[in-house]
């Protein structure tokens, strides 16, 4: 199993006419787990990328998030990869989403919109 793990230091900068010292950044941990051969570094780095750029206007709300990449063998053929995200809320309670695709990309691509979609509600 391989995994990738990247924390990011973002500025919130949400209602400030001008960026926020130093010591109120916040981090977001982001753990990406590739199971079997559904992922390679590539992928995993893209997933990274894609729940990054999507938790970043929400960092005020979010500690950390999980990616985990693997084969769906439902049907027995192994044909589809299964990308599941949690994402860790503040102060506490999670969103979670999982989506399927033909190859890891859309899988991540599926899953990324569904968590940007609930991270919306819950802002709304």
């Amino acid at each position: 199993m391989e995994e990738s793990t990247c924390s990011f230091i973002l500025k919130n900068t949400a209602g400030a006419s001008r960026p926020r010292p130093l010591e109120l950044m916040e981090s977001i941990r982001i753990e990406v787990i590739g199971d079997d051969d559904s992922s390679n570094a590539q992928a995993r780095t893209y997933a990274e990328y894609r729940v990054f750029a999507t938790l970043a206007p929400h960092t005020q709300h979010v500690r950390g998030a999980r990616v985990v990449l693997r084969r769906d063998a439902r049907d027995g053929t192994c044909d589809n990869v299964v990308c599941a995200v949690t994402v860790a809320l503040e102060p506490s309670g999670y969103v979670r989403t999982r989506a399927c695709g033909g190859h890891a990309y859309a899988a991540i691509n599926r899953a990324v919109e569904r968590v940007g979609d609930l991270m919306r509600r819950r802002a709304a």
